[in-house]
């Protein structure tokens, strides 16, 4: 966009006004569209398919609550620059700025009945606290009240049978759907009588909520002005990642608490404290919750899941990657695509063939004992099944970045293939492998489908499982000690993140040119 200048050069005062306040502006109505968009076109749609969903009405509202707040900022933040200049005018600029923003928003809000101007359930009366209930001071003719024969001076003292005051009377009004009937307990002339009246939508301007809103809406366009660029990022991302980290504080502070309210652990009177280390009695070979169970014997059965699924994968993958990469042989192309067809085919489908597999392969003498159903191992090769179409993929990508000079070397001073692919290559991916290692052992650790489907009883089950049963329906929960299993679980998760983060950043590469 052009825009007029002063002599010296720099725009006049109009024209960042003007640009600031456009800005602003333009966001509004791209905001206002967008939701537009999601609640008149895309929930309809989706409506339209007999598909119950509550994001598009969930993001538009969202959308509509924060749109007031990014206008304001936007039309401080563009006036930054010019604070340098004239701190004092720039100040003043975003504050008429966003008066006329405000103004905007709540004339927009009052034509769709939102914010302080949203409709609320009343029966259009007037009430005071009185003793015993709440006494009615006005009633609008023609009104709910009105037509359900109410009259100024009745004390309602309950709705149906439960008592009320003022207050709880008002709220009661307020939360109820429109039309909802309300059986009325009221004492007139000294006579108790009953009567019903049903909650209409009455207009509801909050000027409270205006005059504060507008107090807001100036604080932050202020703000805006001052307010370090560079940290918006990390804000951003912190708000993102701040329902993450207090679930973790959660599970940290319940494993060691007897109860919690929120975030506070309490004791068995209710009182802050309550700090104990019985949730973690499992660990000494002690029942869980009543189960005659041991977790060493379960976190066993996900260690040999998981290290048989690291294992067999790693070895696999980096010989079918190698051949895949290095290799011109017949039916090569095929089998490229039927592996990248393997790994999007979705495995519950197949739950049910792998089930007669594994039951076939338990009949077999000798490896029966070890690779059949209900054996640890079986379900390690289920999970490696599903997990080496994506592992021979990483390989092969990795493969394919090493330089064919460095295997022409080694194959010209005569070493053979296993011995170059051995010596040579693998040394060359060890991130690779170090990083494909990580996420199998991972996925096999945390499995819950496979190993739910496929085992029965304690002496087979891994640990999510288990944790899936201490959650039952019809019995009491101990949480707490859910919590501490769960937070037993995450130990060795946390441990590979924290001192493998540089190998699993480099599983996206696709390969290392030669360098280890």
């Amino acid at each position: 966009m052009t825009t007029l200048k002063t002599k010296s050069g720099t725009p006049s005062d109009v024209q960042v006004f003007s640009r600031a306040l456009l800005n602003s502006f333009i966001l509004i109505v791209a905001l206002a569209v967008i939701a537009l968009i999601l609640r008149v076109l895309l929930k309809p749609m989706i409506a339209a398919v007999q598909v119950e969903e509550t994001v598009t009405t969930t993001l538009s509202q969202l959308l509509i609550l924060v749109l007031p707040y990014l206008a304001y900022i936007t039309s401080g933040s563009s006036l930054r620059e010019y604070a340098k200049s004239n701190l004092a005018k720039t100040i003043g600029m975003a504050l008429l700025a966003t008066l006329i923003l405000y103004l905007l928003v709540t004339v927009g809000q009052y034509f769709l009945k939102i914010g302080p101007f949203t409709e609320a359930s009343s029966l259009e009366m007037t009430l005071v606290e009185a003793e015993g209930g709440a006494l009615v001071d006005a009633i609008v003719e023609g009104g709910a009240a009105d037509i359900a024969g109410v009259q100024v001076g009745d004390l309602i003292t309950a709705v149906r049978r439960d008592p009320v005051d003022r207050n709880s009377l008002v709220q009661m009004i307020s939360r109820a759907e429109l039309d909802t009937p309300l059986r009325l307990r009221i004492m007139r002339d000294g006579e108790e009588t009953q009567l019903t009246a049903r909650t209409v939508l009455e207009a509801n301007i909050n000027m409270g909520a205006i005059g504060s809103g507008l107090v807001v809406a100036l604080l932050i366009s202020v703000a805006a002005i001052f307010w370090p660029g560079n940290w918006t990022p990390y804000i951003l991302l912190s708000a993102i990642l701040a329902p993450l980290l207090l679930g973790y504080i959660w599970l940290i502070v319940a494993t060691f608490s007897y109860r919690t309210q929120g975030l506070i652990p309490l004791d068995g009177n209710n009182n802050i404290g309550g700090f104990t280390l019985e949730n973690w009695d499992f660990l000494f070979g002690n029942d869980i919750v009543g189960l005659n169970v041991n977790i060493w014997q379960i976190t066993l059965n996900s260690l040999i899941i998981a290290v048989a699924m690291t294992l067999i994968v790693l070895v696999i993958s980096s010989m079918a990657g190698y051949a895949l990469s290095r290799m011109n042989f017949k039916g090569r192309r095929a089998f490229l695509s039927f592996t990248l067809v393997l790994h999007g085919f979705p495995a519950v489908t197949l739950l049910i063939p792998i089930f007669f597999v594994l039951t076939y392969m338990s009949d077999i003498p000798l490896i029966g004992d070890l690779i059949g159903f209900n054996k640890p191992l079986g379900i390690a090769l289920v999970m490696v099944s599903f997990e080496l179409p994506l592992g021979v993929w990483l390989m092969k990508g990795y493969f394919d970045g090493i330089p064919w000079d460095i295997e022409r070397s080694a194959l010209i001073d005569g070493a053979s293939r296993w011995r170059t692919y051995w010596e040579i290559l693998l040394p060359q991916i060890r991130p690779g492998i170090l990083a494909l290692g990580i996420f199998s052992f991972i996925g096999g650790w945390n499995a819950f489908l496979v190993p739910q489907t496929y085992s029965i009883g304690a002496g087979t089950i891994n640990l999510p499982v288990f944790l899936s049963q201490l959650i039952d329906e019809t019995s009491p929960v101990s949480w707490n000690q859910v919590a501490a299993i769960g937070l037993y679980q995450l130990i060795p998760v946390f441990v590979i993140f924290i001192f493998a983060q540089e190998y699993l950043l480099n599983i996206y590469a696709g390969g290392t040119k030669g360098s280890s």
